[in-house]
């Protein structure tokens, strides 16, 4: 069975595999992780170094991998991705039609990418019955030869590049045959966020937070007592340096079982968990959005990556997200033995998904030159079997006359004059259709979702309570963030299902609610006798912040909203967005 060498280039390491290629059950002999050199990548883009080289060659050659073919796998924000559904089709036939109707997929110039697919879902009932979910995926071609050109800096033969997520989904999908799970692959300033259920991924968003300001804060600390970065990382995988919560209102699952040597310490790893914020924000506003488009709740979640590494993060994830939240150490179908190399299954993951079905981004002209050097000792035996089979083939066609020759001749011309006005007016539709495209586009880039945030503040006046109070508005592109004040949760509930009816906004989500007791004060008349107090009056009230998305294509008017609402069963789709 073909073994390949499996890579993938991080900021801070270079995880690598040995393992069998497109295997069933693959067996995965070597692995390593070392140090990625500084300043050699950027966002998913390499850089020319000797030193990048110097450090895969010398790690190959340490743990004695000798295998020469090679697949990388790639995370950077320049991969564009969409899913769409493709009608029944052979799968040899399928990567010609998607780039026959490349245009239809993504309206942006696609002429310097590398396109490939993966197919995420066959439906086998319904009314898409037949029909594939596939995920598209287009890469520029300098990202790609990048790539190229380090495989044969070290000696190696590129014979698949994959994209990170793609490689994520590949290795874990077998893991939710049964129930619904999350896998956060948490690196230092990325982490992507990937949902399967029944051997099939339902959502896949990447988000700009890790743990780096974690370690930073632990590199910071006199109470850590460490050197740089470097130690401080070190520190985290020995010793949880985060507390299991955010803040005290939180649940307690799982609970702390790390001792505080002073309180100096118990605030350091409460100044830590506070870095963690941000990221824990991203992942709820994701499980939040699944939530709301499915019935089915995600009932577990799992950790890879350098997040795999952190002590205690686990624990943090179970209370904070509510969903049990364990580290990646098992893989169901992998032969694997820990003894074999450096650090847990969780950090190589990526590169065993990398390895089962790649989308392939390797240039065509790239794939032919290999494939031509792959073959060359079988083509010498192939072209004598072709001569001699020509030549049995021209003596036995040696009866045909010249003059059927010139009639099929002929023929051909007679075609050929008959779908020239065919042709001519072929490339009159190509041309109307390109600028169609061009100006489609144009049109397209001048949209944001807040173009109408005056209509949407009208239908605020309008629609809310004459009685509730607007404490702080807040708008961004894409969003605004509401803090409201009402007189009890009752009030405060219809305030929110209203908001979800608005016309403007494609979803709210809830993100704190509080009740609130604040004594008000009124000062004794002048009537009243000397030295008695001023009257205290208790009012309750309710405090609830609310984040509402405008609709990315624009505001969608009331006629328009309950059609819509009609069509979909009441849930707005967003079908056919870029990711």
């Amino acid at each position: 069975m073909a073994k390949v060498v499996s890579i993938e280039v991080g900021y801070s390491f270079i995880k690598i595999c040995e393992m069998d290629y497109k295997a069933r059950t693959p067996r995965v002999y070597r692995f390593a992780m070392v140090p990625t050199p500084l300043n050699v990548i950027e966002d998913g883009y390499l850089k020319e170094s000797a030193g990048l080289r110097g450090a895969i060659r010398e790690a190959l050659n340490k743990n004695k991998i000798k295998t020469k073919r090679a697949v990388f796998t790639v995370a950077s924000s320049k991969i564009v991705n969409r899913e769409v559904i493709l009608p029944p089709v052979k799968p040899n036939m399928m990567d010609a039609m998607i780039k026959a109707n490349i245009h239809d997929y993504f309206p942006i110039d696609l002429s310097d990418h590398e396109i490939s697919h993966v197919v995420l879902e066959t439906f086998k009932e319904g009314d898409n019955a037949g029909k594939s979910r596939v995920m598209l995926v287009a890469a520029e071609k300098t990202l790609v030869s990048s790539y190229e050109a380090l495989a044969e800096s070290c000696g190696l033969m590129l014979v698949g590049l994959d994209y990170v997520g793609n490689s994520i989904y590949q290795a874990v999908k077998k893991e939710s045959n049964k129930v619904t799970a999350m896998i956060l692959k948490i690196e230092e300033s990325q982490t992507i966020i990937t949902i399967v259920k029944d051997n099939n991924m339902m959502l896949q968003r990447s988000i700009n937070y890790g743990i780096e300001e974690a370690i930073h804060e632990v590199a910071a600390s006199p109470a850590f007592d460490v050197i740089d970065n470097k130690d401080a990382w070190q520190l985290i995988k020995r010793r949880s340096c985060i507390k299991v919560v955010l803040d005290s209102s939180t649940k307690i699952v799982e609970p702390d079982l790390e001792q505080d040597d002073d309180l100096e310490f118990a605030q350091a790893r409460i100044n830590v968990t506070r870095t963690l914020a941000p990221l824990i924000s991203g992942i709820t506003r994701v499980v939040d959005f699944y939530n709301s488009r499915n019935p089915e709740r995600i009932e577990k979640a799992y950790i890879m990556g350098m997040g795999g590494d952190m002590s205690g993060l686990s624990k943090l994830m179970t209370n904070e997200l509510g969903i049990k939240t364990n580290v990646f150490k098992k893989l169901e179908g992998i032969v694997w033995h820990p003894s074999m190399g450096d650090g847990g299954l969780y950090n190589y993951l990526a590169c065993i998904g990398a390895t089962m079905a790649p989308v392939g981004f390797i240039a065509s002209e790239k794939q032919q030159k290999q494939q031509k050097e792959a073959n060359s000792k079988s083509l010498y035996v192939l072209l004598g079997i072709f001569f001699v089979v020509a030549s049995a083939a021209l003596a036995a066609n040696g009866y045909l006359t010249y003059q059927e020759a010139l009639d099929e001749q002929k023929r051909l011309q007679g075609l050929e004059s008959t779908y020239i006005p065919a042709q001519q007016i072929y490339e009159k539709y190509v041309a109307a259709t390109n600028l169609y495209t061009e100006v489609l586009t144009g049109h397209l880039m001048t949209n944001r979702p807040n173009d109408n945030i005056l209509e949407f503040i009208t239908e605020l006046e309008q629609k809310l309570p004459a009685d509730v109070s607007v404490m702080e508005f807040s708008s961004s592109d894409t969003e605004a963030i509401l803090r409201i004040q009402a007189a009890d949760k009752e009030t405060a509930a219809g305030i929110i299902l209203n908001l979800r009816d608005f016309a403007s906004l494609q979803y709210v989500v809830v993100d704190s609610i509080q009740e609130v007791e604040e004594e008000i004060r009124e000062e004794a008349g002048e009537g009243s006798p000397a030295g008695q107090e001023e009257e205290a009056e208790l009012r309750r009230y309710v405090e609830f912040t609310v984040t509402c998305a405008y609709y990315p294509n624009g505001y969608q008017t009331e006629q328009q909203a309950p059609e819509q609402s009609q069509q979909t069963g009441g849930e707005t789709q967003a079908e056919g967005q870029v990711d």
